[in-house]
């Protein structure tokens, strides 16, 4: 009984293992795609034994032996496993101007003897056909072959943009897979599918930033940069990506780098790369079939190891990260939009603590005077007032303005006024101060 498991079966053994030759083509240990196909075919029990022939040849050799002519449904093949495809036009298609192999399952993966890999491999048919200038196909099945129901990578459950990095991928036969972000996977994986376009957002309401990404595409190359969710890559045109380049700009590559981290077909998943570096592959016709990215936060660099002689500076100290360097006049002490709580604030005026004075709201305890806030407690910092001391309150004023978590920015005070919030248990995540004549 024929049996199209024996003639993939055929392939398989000798994938890897075996050279294209059109010289040297009837084995054993070189064959080119319409030796192999005849080979596996007689294997598989489909031709008598002894049968060869040639591309062109090969269309009438199968409908002598019951195989039939798969028709197209909206200009796409409805494949399945054990199907043979014959690309070029009947009666011209002998030699260089044909190519055949057999489809190893219904997501249009191929098993193939070719001059590109220098031997039998697997590829996805529609990534190898686009290279090879999408020639004219014929698809064949068996008429014993029972139908096959289309195997596909679900997609990702719908969810909304959230704050972070978010990113979708448009994948051949499934389209657009959804949203996803902060380290989870977009395409597929074990599908051999490759990706055809990306979408990249960062999203983070109190820190004014984007990203930017552009896409390495087949018969393409690197195409332009876009960002904030505008299409890198091409649908409808079944041009895989083959690699992707992105980087965060504005505020947040302050803060983060962005790292990402490709599938490639036949190298599986490559190493992380970050900030526009290339994730993937060129020149190797390898598409990208699946991708991770993830924020990964700098340590904090901000102001100098030491305070300033004159006027005012001053830092904060913010929970799990100690203290920050000192800034001076109106420069931000603290961070936005990382959501980290600040626990105490130091400020120096003319290089001297003892020309102002804090007093600071701080949880659990309340309003502690003449002092900033605690460290080493695991307190946030709610609340302040700042005042001048030593004859300095009569020539300047302080004023100073606090980033509040859930609120932002809040208004501007001065001279001992409140900065912050009481009794709502909101930690203040930044400050800016600054003296001016009166």
């Amino acid at each position: 009984m024929a049996s199209i498991e024996a003639m993939i079966k055929w392939m398989k053994d000798r994938e890897g293992k075996v050279t294209y030759s059109m010289t040297n083509r009837l084995g054993p240990n070189s064959y080119d795609c319409s030796s192999s196909v005849y080979f596996s075919l007689i294997a598989g029990g489909f031709l008598p034994s002894g049968s060869m022939g040639n591309t062109d040849t090969l269309f009438g050799d199968l409908e002598r032996n019951n195989w039939r002519q798969v028709a197209p449904v909206n200009g796409n093949y409805r494949v399945q496993r054990g199907d043979v495809f014959i690309w070029g036009a009947r009666g011209a298609s002998g030699g260089a101007s044909g190519h055949t192999g057999i489809f190893v399952d219904s997501v249009d993966n191929i098993i193939h003897c070719n001059y590109g890999y220098n031997g039998i491999t697997t590829n996805n048919h529609d990534v190898i056909w686009g290279y090879n200038g999408r020639p004219p196909i014929t698809v064949y099945r068996s008429a014993a072959a029972k139908p096959e129901p289309p195997k596909l990578p679900t997609k990702n459950p719908e969810q909304p943009i959230k704050k972070g990095i978010n990113y979708e991928t448009h994948v051949s036969k499934v389209g657009w897979m959804n949203n996803v972000a902060n380290g989870a996977l977009s395409g597929s994986t074990g599908y051999n599918l490759p990706v055809e376009a990306v979408k990249i957002l960062f999203k983070n309401n109190q820190i004014q930033a984007s990203v930017s990404y552009r896409a390495h595409v087949s018969s393409i190359g690197w195409m332009p940069w876009v960002k904030d969710g505008q299409l890198g890559g091409t649908t409808g045109q079944s041009k895989a990506v083959e690699a992707i380049q992105a980087k965060l700009t504005g505020e947040a590559a302050n803060y983060y780098n962005l790292e990402y981290q490709a599938h490639v077909a036949d190298k599986g998943w490559m190493s992380w790369v970050k900030d526009g570096a290339t994730a993937g592959t060129t020149g190797q016709k390898k598409s990208l079939q699946a991708l991770k990215m993830k924020l990964v936060r700098k340590p904090i660099d901000q102001g100098t190891s030491q305070p300033t002689t004159k006027g005012v500076s001053y830092r904060m100290h913010l929970a799990n990260e100690g203290w920050l360097g000192y800034v001076t006049n109106n420069q931000m002490a603290g961070t936005t939009g990382l959501g980290i709580e600040s626990q105490c604030l130091e400020v120096y005026v003319d290089g001297k603590k003892e020309n102002v004075q804090i007093d600071a709201h701080v949880a659990e305890k309340g309003w502690l005077t003449n002092t900033g806030g605690t460290t080493g407690q695991k307190l946030s910092l709610q609340a302040v007032k700042l005042k001048l001391k030593n004859g300095l309150e009569k020539q300047y004023d302080i004023s100073y303005q606090v980033h509040v978590s859930e609120k932002g920015w809040m208004s501007w005070v001065k001279n001992g006024a409140v900065a912050g919030t009481t009794g709502q248990k909101l930690a203040i995540q930044a400050i800016r101060i600054k003296l001016t004549n009166k």
